[in-house]
């Protein structure tokens, strides 16, 4: 998910990891566990957007970690020890991630790390977590790519190729012939190449596609493009902010058919406002979802908010619950989260219900999206949807 990062700037990127790596190695050789477990909470370290153009979605997590917090000092925290979190605003940056992961790995009281946003920025700082043996849980890091960098990089998320498939399903049961926009990033990227060969396997028609740039605000010469060629739908592969745009921009341009564009988040649907009517994302979660657990969380999180949650508050709300069973299982250190990770079998969550992480891959198996509807302004089970 998320910025691109090329050329010479990914050189200067890549040089940074070097340099940090090196920096993480001395810091991990000169401490231990013993001094994780001599105060009297319990920290993780957040590395997420709190300002630049993801801020909306570290706002978000930051409403899930608060519930979670809530709910787990009130319980007893981590073997009575009091559980917070020590906050790194990257931007999602990845020229920021790499320091921030510097200083987590000498910050001997983190015993575990959250983050980044995006893909790129998580992937960008990993070499100097597995170096310094310090759990990273991107938990919303959908690139195949993100968890290859070591036995210390775990994420839930669903991967963009189980993504894509099940978007490309759900196209073809609306649209034989469409148009593809794509955030020009390495995540946007990816997701095209997975969409492209499943539309082909399912019998769509790609008849236009065309990169997008992230931070662009007029997005209608190639929609207009788009519009041309004449699709029965329309697809987005991008964020929230950019998929508002891209949906109020095609209905300015005339085009009327189905769109899957965007995501469940509350920017998206007030930014895009009435032109997201019917709209189509890929989703985990919706309030609708009539299990006991699921309103419990709701009702919960109603009451803490006033509003809806949406999927990027449930994601950060698991992690932290995640990594906390993790912690209480293996031991409030760096070694104990991995040992939970790796030895727990049944953790549960709002959002992928029961799983336990496949050791290989360190991502849950067998887990899907669900198809969510915009209806009257909330996204609803697609099947339920009238």
């Amino acid at each position: 998910m998320s910025r691109n990062w090329s050329g010479s700037r990914g050189f200067r990127v890549l040089a940074g990891v070097a340099a940090a790596t090196a920096v993480a190695g001395l810091l991990s050789s000169c401490g231990n566990d013993s001094s994780e477990s001599k105060s009297d909470t319990v920290y993780f370290g957040v590395s997420g957007p709190k300002t630049g153009g993801s801020a909306e979605y570290g706002r978000l997590w930051q409403q899930g970690f608060d519930l979670a917090l809530d709910e787990i000092n009130a319980a007893g925290g981590i073997d009575g020890k009091k559980v917070a979190l020590k906050w790194e605003d990257s931007q999602s940056d990845p020229k920021q991630t790499v320091p921030i992961a510097t200083k987590f790995v000498g910050d001997k009281s983190i015993i575990a790390e959250l983050g980044d946003f995006s893909s790129p920025a998580s992937i960008a700082a990993s070499p100097v977590y597995n170096r310094g043996k310090l759990v990273q849980y991107g938990f919303t890091n959908s690139s195949v790519d993100f968890t290859k960098a070591g036995d210390y990089s775990w994420s839930p998320s669903i991967t963009l190729d189980v993504y894509m498939e099940r978007n490309a399903e759900w196209v073809r049961s609306k649209a034989r012939k469409v148009s593809v926009v794509y955030l020009e990033t390495d995540w946007g990227k990816q997701a095209f190449q997975f969409f492209q060969q499943f539309a082909k396997e399912k019998g769509i028609e790609i008849a236009y596609s065309s990169a997008i740039l992230p931070d662009s605000q007029d997005f209608r010469p190639v929609l207009i493009k788009g519009r041309d060629a004449n699709p029965d739908a329309f697809v987005h592969l991008g964020y929230g902010p950019d998929g508002a745009l891209v949906v109020k921009q095609l209905r300015d341009v005339g085009f009327t058919g189905q769109l899957f564009a965007g995501q469940n988040t509350p920017q998206f649907i007030d930014l895009a406002g009435a032109a997201a009517e019917g709209d189509i994302v890929n989703g985990v979660f919706t309030p609708s979802d009539p299990s006991p657990k699921v309103q419990s969380f709701v009702t919960k999180f109603r009451a803490k908010f006033a509003t809806d949650p949406g999927d990027f508050n449930v994601y950060a709300y698991d992690a932290l619950n995640v990594l906390v069973k993790a912690a209480k299982s293996g031991g409030a250190t760096r070694e104990g989260v991995l040992k939970g990770l790796r030895e727990v079998k049944d953790f549960d969550g709002i959002g992928l219900g029961a799983f336990a992480f496949d050791q290989q891959t360190r991502r849950p198996s067998g887990v899907k999206p669900i198809e969510l509807v915009l209806r009257n302004g909330k996204f609803v089970p697609a099947g339920s949807a009238k």
